[in-house]
């Protein structure tokens, strides 16, 4: 049924983000499916857990870009901190709503546009940046 899913494509040649990646990827693809099901119980859970595991996520990603003195950190940081808010704000809504068809088609092409978009090109230039340094 999702519309979502991490391919090779994606990866951008660090393990431990890659997993990230992949599971945030899955646990996206559970939480349109409880939303498009109608689980509220279980959609309230994934939206709070994918709220902790994306910031702890962004954490891990911005302490690789300090650690490596990646010069588009600011840029990077600001994208993630755009999608916490943006991702608080559909959370209420979908609280608030009572989970409708709506809110359900929202969160499908924002979160699943987002995190391609995102990992396709802000990340993957981390990953550039990471591979040119290391060479």
């Amino acid at each position: 049924m999702s519309a979502i899913r991490w391919t090779p494509a994606l990866a951008i040649g660090h393990a431990e983000i890659d997993e990230q990646h992949r599971e945030l990827f899955r646990r996206v693809a559970a939480l349109l499916e409880a939303m498009t099901e109608g689980d509220g119980t279980a959609a309230t859970r994934l939206f709070d857990y994918l709220g902790t595991y994306a910031a702890d996520h962004f954490a891990a990603e911005e302490q690789l870009m300090r650690e490596s003195s990646f010069p588009g950190l600011t840029v990077h940081k600001a994208a993630h901190d755009r999608f916490v808010r943006d991702y608080q704000a559909l959370k209420e809504l979908h609280h608030s709503s009572g989970a409708n068809g709506a809110v359900t088609v929202k969160a499908k092409s924002w979160l699943v546009e987002w995190l391609q978009k995102h990992i396709g090109n802000t990340d993957v230039q981390l990953a550039r940046y990471l591979v040119k340094k290391a060479g």
